[in-house]
């Protein structure tokens, strides 16, 4: 198998880990190969996006090329499973709907005014002086640039679309901002600087340069801003004009370069489709990635029993003698982080503190490259399921064992170790890995050392973004787009999809969050109405072919009445209170099976698929030389 990991770099580029294994950009996908699950019919709804112009007039922007990009229906998937060719459908599908509104001048004149207002003046950047040294740069960034408070910035967008321009901002709203030619304009970027890492104490928002930004939203609603006359910016490289290839990988990166430069020929590419660029970032960011995301893993995988809970064990390897790694990790910010976005379980986390022994010692060594003996990874051709394959084989010494009919149990593999041990994986904080033949979530396996600490990153945050991966989310900078059946990562022809990290979630790599928001909630809900209505709909079949038994019968009866209560909700937009009702009407269900005399599962187990097509989607630190 190639697979690329990441190289680490300066400042633009992504780190390649030598081991080969692929980063976050997912293949193209192809026809499985494996039978597509079936399943009742899909519950349905409409979206209705606004998409709202600030600074632009309708002039500027052809509808036609603008409307072309846009997606008219969503179907997710179940994404880790496709990479091995197995469908699993998330069973909601949706129709978009779009509503196109110019702002007005007075709306304009007061929300540009109110950025004045809030903006702090300072120097620019150092991604803005870059962008004044490219060749084919037509504008220049002067001092003094104003640094804008992002949230607060999507707050008055949203507030007053809904009392200035009449917008239902309970449905998803994107917000295009241009201030570039107004003769108040002035050159700026977005921040947020209230977020500080629980176990470092780093700010990445107030000392790293790179966390200055050009879009945020998801904070306060179903909202996201998007401003081409911000910057530019490090995070989707738009400071760079001159040069086609961002990451190294010698392919064309499309970036969205500033709004001034439009028009402008001589870039690394033609600036010539201001409308198509714009509906390429509503699509592949916006709607796909951020508004109605597809999961990563089955939600349902990670289900618990009936009236129980989630636990998450985490087994703590010291490898470091310098340090000990529970003085890095914040287990009651784990937990009440994870309550908070999944409030309808009980959770619990626990440490289990221990040195790094053998036979764990062999294989992480073996992982980092350190070791080239053969082991159980030789199974899969690759030094990279390592990890995976020790902890199957000794699962039972490190895990709690599995018990029917009790909480679901998560673990986690945390390694404290040093710079050096960690080998040719240097930078890698962690990834939340499948079972290597389905796409069935396994486990979860992060790291952390001196230098990655110095960067900013403790144990928690990480260990809440891997579980996130877990339990069934996605990047927000990468996804599935159902129209073209196509999943896809943040490079190439999709490398502007990166900017869907600047956004309310800590499913992001821009660490200026450290918890679920608005967006993760929405998506989630959505996820677990899809399938808790499945598999009740197939379990419920099983009991009616199997069962007189009059209170299991009475059950399902009283699992129809929620399942009716869920489609009104959902409808509504009320995912919240949608998902409350599929989780009783699926534990109603689940019950009259038991008293029918069946043992099923809470979840069907995924056959074996194909070879894997697409990568192991790991987490590095971006730009760590910054």
């Amino acid at each position: 198998m190639n697979r690329k990991l990441f190289l680490i770099v300066s400042v633009c580029v992504m780190l390649l880990l030598a081991s080969g294994t692929t980063l976050a950009a997912p293949l193209p996908r192809q026809a499985p190969e494996s039978p597509v699950f079936s399943a009742p019919s899909a519950i349905d709804t409409t979206f209705k996006i606004n998409i709202v112009f600030v600074g632009y007039e309708s002039g500027d922007i052809n509808e036609t090329e603008f409307s072309s990009q846009l997606p008219a229906t969503y179907d997710p998937i179940v994404r880790y499973p496709g990479f091995y060719g197995i469908q699993l459908p998330v069973n909601i599908h949706g129709d978009y709907v779009y509503d196109i509104t110019y702002a007005p001048g007075a709306f304009e004149d007061d929300f540009f005014a109110y950025l004045a207002a809030i903006g702090a003046p300072g120097a620019m950047t150092v991604y803005q002086e870059m962008y004044n040294d490219q060749v084919n740069a037509t504008g220049l960034v002067q001092d003094p640039v104003l640094y804008i408070d992002a949230p607060s910035t999507e707050r008055w967008l949203m507030n007053n679309a809904r009392s200035q321009l009449g917008l239902d901002v309970a449905n998803y709203t994107i917000f295009f901002v241009n201030w570039y030619g107004r003769p108040d304009f002035a050159n700026h970027v977005y921040t947020k600087y209230d977020t500080t890492d629980p176990d470092t104490g780093h700010n990445f928002g107030v000392e790293n340069a790179s966390r200055k930004m050009i879009a945020w939203g998801g904070s306060y609603g179903r909202t996201w801003f998007y401003d081409l006359s911000a910057g530019p910016e490090l995070w989707t490289a738009n400071w760079n004009v001159d040069d086609a290839d961002a990451d190294g990988d010698g392919v064309l990166d499309y970036r969205m370069p500033p709004v001034w430069e439009y028009g402008n020929l001589s870039g690394y590419r033609p600036f010539d489709n201001l409308s198509g660029d714009l509906g390429k970032v509503a699509r592949y960011v916006a709607i796909n990635l951020l508004f109605t995301s597809s999961p990563l893993y089955d939600p349902l995988a990670s289900e618990p029993f009936p009236g129980k809970g989630k636990r998450m064990f985490v087994n703590m390897f010291e490898d470091d003698p310098s340090a000990n790694g529970t003085d890095w990790i914040d287990l009651s910010y784990v937990k009440q982080t994870m309550q908070r976005f999944q409030q309808g379980y009980k959770w619990k986390v626990t440490l289990k503190d221990q040195p790094l022994l053998q036979p764990m010692k062999k294989a992480f060594r073996i992982f980092a490259g350190l070791n080239g003996a053969s082991d159980c990874w030789n199974t899969y051709g690759d030094t990279f399921a390592e990890l995976f394959c020790k902890v199957e084989q000794y699962r039972d010494a490190y895990l709690p064992v599995i018990k029917p009919n009790k909480n679901y149990i998560g673990g986690v593999f945390a390694y404290n170790t040093t710079d050096a041990n960690l080998g040719s994986q240097f930078g890698l904080l962690g990834y939340a890995d499948d079972d290597w033949a389905s796409g069935t979530p396994s486990y979860v396996f992060e790291f952390d050392t001196p230098a990655v600490r110095d960067a900013g990153y403790g144990f928690s945050t990480t260990t809440t973004h891997e579980f996130g991966h877990h339990v069934g989310m996605s990047h927000p900078h990468d996804g599935y787009d159902s129209g073209s059946a196509l999943d896809y990562g943040p490079s190439g022809d999709f490398y502007y999809a990166w900017s869907g990290d600047e956004s309310h979630t800590i499913m992001q790599y821009i660490a200026l969050v450290n918890e679920f928001g608005w967006f993760d909630r929405d998506n989630m809900n959505r996820f677990l109405v899809g399938r808790y209505l499945t598999r009740a709909s197939e379990i419920s079949a099983q009991v009616r072919g199997a069962t007189g038994d009059r209170v299991a019968t009475e059950m399902l009866s009283a699992a129809e009445a929620d399942f009716t209560a869920t489609r009104d909700a959902y409808q509504a937009m009320n995912y919240e209170l949608a998902v409350t009702h599929a989780k009783a009407g699926f534990e109603r269900v689940y019950r009259a099976s038991k008293l029918a005399g069946l043992d099923v599962p809470i979840v069907e187990p995924l056959p074996a698929g194909g070879p894997r097509r697409g990568p192991k989607m790991v987490d590095p630190i971006r730009f760590p030389d910054e």
